[in-house]
């Protein structure tokens, strides 16, 4: 027979296990969730007035980027698109790069997708992406993604955004070597995303969504 003593016992580390994660939240043991992220795309025009890249492959990029931050606790979502000048077009120069700046909403993550994107150091090469800090006021930051990007690039700048370098391992979101298996963030890039998340919504950098 199981005594009263034990019945009620059993009835407190029921209720204590029921309520562990409010009270564990409200003593500041486990942090609160992240709200999503902003990201504002703008999009070049050539000189016909079309844009370099149509809605479906930026949404593409933007899907797959959120998918490969989700294990991080990350969430992305877009909340503006807008068009750019065909002056922006075509990025050659490190100035050329720091014009994008003018078009920078603030406290969202900008997104500029131009036609093309010239290597500033190798100026024979051309690149699908970069994470670029305006030289005069580095606090000024944005993403440039290329038309030719393959649909992982928009997750590898943010991977930069957030405080990630480069990898050499193949199929890191962080290399730029790619074998055709899946491409993926590892465990201390996950936790480093994470922290760099909390410290953005700390401090207010980013406008919740």
């Amino acid at each position: 027979m199981i005594s009263r003593r034990a019945v009620i016992a059993a009835a407190g580390l029921f209720s204590a296990g029921a309520l562990a994660p409010g009270l564990a939240r409200a003593a500041g043991r486990v942090p609160p969730p992240l709200p999503a992220f902003p990201l504002s795309i703008a999009v070049t025009e050539e000189e016909a007035g079309k844009p370099v890249r149509d809605d479906a492959w930026i949404d593409a990029q933007i899907a797959e980027a959120v998918r490969l931050f989700e294990p991080a606790g990350v969430a992305l979502r877009k909340v503006g698109a807008r068009t750019l000048a065909p002056r922006f077009s075509r990025i050659e120069t490190r100035e050329d790069r720091d014009a994008l700046a003018s078009a920078i909403e603030a406290r969202r993550i900008n997104v500029m997708v131009v036609a093309s994107l010239r290597d500033v150091d190798d100026p024979r090469r051309f690149r699908m992406g970069v994470h670029w800090r305006h030289r005069a006021t580095p606090e000024r930051r944005f993403v440039i993604l290329a038309a030719n990007a393959r649909p992982t690039v928009l997750a590898h700048e943010l991977g930069h955004f957030f405080g990630l370098g480069h990898s050499g391992v193949d199929d890191n979101v962080m290399s730029y070597t790619r074998t055709g298996a899946p491409v993926s963030f590892d465990a201390a890039q996950i936790a480093k995303i994470r922290s760099a998340a909390r410290g953005y919504a700390s401090n207010k950098a980013f406008e919740p969504t």
